[in-house]
């Protein structure tokens, strides 16, 4: 059995629908989730100084043994709140 190891904390966060990403390019670019149909309006921005908890669900792995955590959507982390 192979140990995972920890997430890092997501890079980005959309001010609108909450959306995470770690893709340093999305960082002040425009969310591409859908909500209600039709594309969010919000911006990523950074989460450098955002609290984070631990998924409880995979304890920062992003896998519930080998699929994606749904509770984190494979983050590892959840905005603390």
């Amino acid at each position: 059995m192979t140990r995972l190891d920890k997430q890092p904390k997501p890079l980005g966060v959309c001010n609108v629908c909450r959306a995470l990403t770690n893709e340093k390019v999305y960082l002040n670019h425009r969310c591409s989730q859908t909500l209600h149909g039709r594309r969010c309006s919000g911006m990523f921005k950074s989460a450098m100084t955002m609290l984070w908890d631990q998924c409880e669900s995979c304890g920062a792995t992003g896998k519930v043994g080998s699929q994606t955590c749904s509770g984190c959507l494979a983050f590892g982390w959840k905005m603390y709140g």
